[in-house]
């Protein structure tokens, strides 16, 4: 296999690429005391990407609200905005609202909860998982800053390495520490393609160590690959139990 085939390869694995998503959301009227989940999913997805992970919070009572937004050969400003005003949408006479997010998702809901005046005014935060987020950045990404296959990624994937330019990072930055409750969980099977981009335990995409905030309120790694977390039921369990409780179920 030649080294640019190879990268080619290496880089669809990064984006997870099934097509890009139309930038809409699906809010729907709720009532005011409906316990509502806002869902996001990750790079290179759409909404239907996490079809299977609502069908499970509804299945526990929860109202779930899919953001469905564009990524791929966008900027991190127009991902953030559209985002933003998605999820404003998502929340409109809601009293009490949760997150979760998906790899990319979990820093669009970060950002959102850093900015929003609505949220803080308006809404009751509940709990908040982050599924696979590369809080630090991915050292995968890392390893195609300067391909010019990149290039068709956009802003937002390239905010996705690992040090000062990492979206996350910037995030920390602003922020500071998180002042919710936020659980963290973390994929530990590697990839045989991706695997050796890696130092330490990752799920192919994200390594453990960049999924953890500082100041979490709990963690629980999980022996998943990157993209199956939307789809495993040992995740989506464990992110109702910490939406319910807390904590993780150990």
């Amino acid at each position: 296999m030649n080294r640019q085939f190879a990268l080619v390869i290496m880089l669809g694995a990064l984006f997870q690429v099934i097509g890009c998503a139309t930038p809409k959301g699906n809010a729907n009227s709720y009532e005011p005391d409906d316990e509502v989940v806002v869902l996001a999913h990750g790079l290179g997805r759409s909404d239907w990407a996490m079809w299977k992970f609502a069908q499970r919070l509804e299945y526990a009572n929860y109202k779930v609200c899919r953001l469905d937004y564009t990524t791929i050969g966008e900027s991190v400003n127009d991902v953030l905005t559209e985002t933003s005003k998605q999820i404003d949408a998502c929340i409109i006479n809601v009293a009490n609202v949760h997150f979760v997010g998906h790899s990319l998702g979990g820093l669009v809901i970060r950002a959102y909860l850093q900015e929003s005046k609505l949220i803080h005014e308006e809404v009751n935060v509940g709990k908040v998982v982050l599924i696979g987020t590369p809080n630090k950045g991915s050292e995968l990404a890392d390893h195609f800053k300067d391909s010019w296959l990149m290039d068709i990624g956009g802003g937002i994937s390239r905010a996705l390495v690992t040090g000062n330019d990492s979206l996350g990072n910037s995030l920390d930055n602003n922020l500071g520490e998180v002042d919710y409750d936020v659980g963290i969980i973390a994929g530990t099977k590697s990839s045989r393609l991706t695997g050796g981009k890696f130092t330490g335990p990752n799920d192919g995409l994200v390594s453990v160590e960049s999924a953890k905030l500082v100041n979490m309120s709990d963690f629980i790694a999980i022996n998943v690959g990157h993209s199956q977390m939307r789809y495993n039921i040992d995740v989506s369990e464990q992110t109702i139990h910490f939406l319910q409780k807390g904590t993780f179920k150990y």
